[in-house]
C-alpha cells in the first residue's frame, strides 16, 4: 500500500494546509483513507464559525486527490452551498440537479468522451463538501422552514445510500446519446459543513437558565504578572464541543434522519492567537503574503515586526466568530492608506535592502485605537 495513502500521512498532508483543528483533521483523515480504499466511509458534518477553516479543509481535500495520481478517479468533487439546493421550479428534482453538478464537474476533469462505464464510476466515487448547511434549517426565527425540510429531504435520499436511476449524456460512436446510470450513491462522500450561529446561543442558554441536566464548568487560571506574583481564578469558560448534544441540532431544527446519517460531527475549535499568527505568517492567501506581493511590484519591501505580528492576532482573536477572517479585516484596514500612496507613507525608509516600509507594533496599536 502506498505509504502517503495512509491515514497518518493524509492528516500530515492536510495539516499543511489546514492550520489548527488537530480533531477535525483525524477525523476526516480516517474517512479520506475509507472513502479511496472504497469501505464504508463516515460522512461528516462540521460546525463551527466562520473562519474557522471550513472551507480551507475543502480546498486541501482537493490538493490531496490533485497530489496523487492513483486517485484521479475520485477527483471529482463539488463545493456548493446549500441554499443552491433548493427547488427552483415546482417539483424539480434536486438529486438530479446535484448529479448535473457532478456530471459537469466529471467532464471538465475528464474530457466530454467519457464512456458510460467511466461516468459512472467517476459520479459514484465522488466527494461533495455542501457549505452553509445550516440555513437548511428546519425553523428559522423560530418559523418553519418548508423549503429547508425539502432540502434535508433531498440530501437525505444521498446520505442514505440509495440507489438512483440518473440520466446522464455521453458520447457513443462520435454522437451524444443519453443513458440511464444506476448509481449507488453510498460511495460518495459528503463533507458538510456551517457556522450554525445560533446554535451557540441555543446551548448556552440551555446552560445558564438550567433547562437541563447541563451545567457550566468553572476552571482554576493562573495568571503571572510582570512584578513576579501570582493570582489564581475560578472563571467559567463555554466551548460547544464540551456540551453539544444531538438533541441540540434536532431543535436547531436539523431533522433526526438528516443528523444520523453523519458518522462524524466535529465541532470546530475556535482560533486562539497562536493558530491566528500562523495562519498570517505562513498561510498560502495569507494577507500578510498578498500585500508583500504587492508592494514586492513596486519595488517595495513590506517588513512587519515581531510585535505587530503578536498585536495582529491579539486582536483578532477577540473577534472569535469571524475567526481567521478577523486577521484579514485588521490587516487590510491598517495597511490600505500605506497601499495607495507608498511613496509618501512616513512608514517608508531606505535600507540597506532598498525602500522598506514598516509596520511596527505601535502602528498596529494606533490604529486599532482608532477602531475602537
Amino acid at each position: 500500500m502506498e505509504e502517503s495513502l495512509l491515514p497518518v500521512a493524509i492528516d500530515a498532508f492536510l495539516g499543511q494546509r489546514v492550520l489548527g483543528q488537530k480533531d477535525l483533521l483525524t477525523r476526516i483523515s480516517v474517512s479520506l483513507y475509507k472513502h479511496i480504499h472504497g469501505l464504508p466511509a463516515p460522512n461528516v458534518l462540521l460546525i463551527g464559525n466562520s473562519g474557522t477553516g471550513k472551507t480551507t479543509l475543502m480546498q486541501a481535500i482537493t490538493a490531496f486527490y490533485d497530489a496523487h495520481e492513483s486517485l484521479s478517479r475520485l477527483r471529482v468533487m463539488i463545493v456548493i452551498n446549500a441554499n443552491t439546493l433548493a427547488a427552483e421550479v415546482v417539483g424539480e428534482d434536486r438529486t438530479t440537479r446535484l448529479f448535473n453538478k457532478l456530471e459537469a464537474r466529471a467532464k471538465v476533469l475528464f474530457g466530454a468522451d467519457v464512456t458510460a462505464a467511466e461516468l459512472k464510476d467517476y459520479l459514484e466515487n465522488a466527494t461533495v463538501c455542501v457549505d452553509e448547511v445550516d440555513k437548511i434549517s428546519g425553523r428559522i426565527s423560530g418559523k418553519p422552514n418548508v423549503s429547508g425540510i425539502a432540502t434535508q429531504y433531498a440530501l437525505l435520499t444521498m446520505l442514505e445510500g440509495e440507489q438512483f436511476l440518473y440520466r446522464a449524456t455521453v458520447r457513443e460512436d462520435g454522437r451524444e446519446v443519453e443513458v440511464d446510470l444506476p448509481l449507488d450513491t453510498g460511495r460518495l462522500l459528503f463533507i458538510c459543513g456551517g457556522a450554525f450561529e445560533e446554535l451557540y446561543d441555543q446551548v448556552y442558554g440551555c446552560l445558564v437558565n438550567r433547562r437541563d441536566d447541563r451545567r457550566l464548568k468553572e476552571v482554576s487560571e493562573v495568571e503571572r504578572r510582570a512584578d513576579g506574583t501570582v493570582s489564581v481564578r475560578t472563571v467559567a469558560r463555554f466551548k460547544l464541543c464540551d456540551y453539544l448534544r444531538l438533541a441540540d441540532l434536532f431543535t436547531y431544527g436539523m431533522m433526526p434522519q438528516f443528523i444520523s446519517r453523519f458518522g462524524s460531527i466535529a465541532v470546530l475549535d475556535d482560533l486562539g492567537r497562536e493558530e491566528l499568527r500562523r495562519i498570517f505568517l505562513e498561510a498560502a492567501n495569507s494577507p500578510l503574503r498578498l500585500t508583500m506581493e504587492y508592494f514586492r511590484h513596486m519595488g517595495i519591501r513590506l517588513a512587519v515586526t515581531e510585535g505587530a505580528v503578536n498585536a495582529i492576532a491579539d486582536a483578532a482573536a477577540k473577534n472569535s466568530r469571524i475567526g481567521a477572517r478577523a486577521l484579514r479585516e485588521i490587516f487590510n484596514g491598517l495597511i490600505a492608506p500605506h497601499e495607495f500612496d507608498p511613496f509618501h507613507s512616513p512608514r517608508l525608509a531606505q535600507t540597506e535592502s532598498g525602500p522598506t516600509l514598516t509596520i511596527d507594533q505601535e502602528t498596529v496599536t494606533q490604529y486599532l485605537c482608532r477602531m475602537d
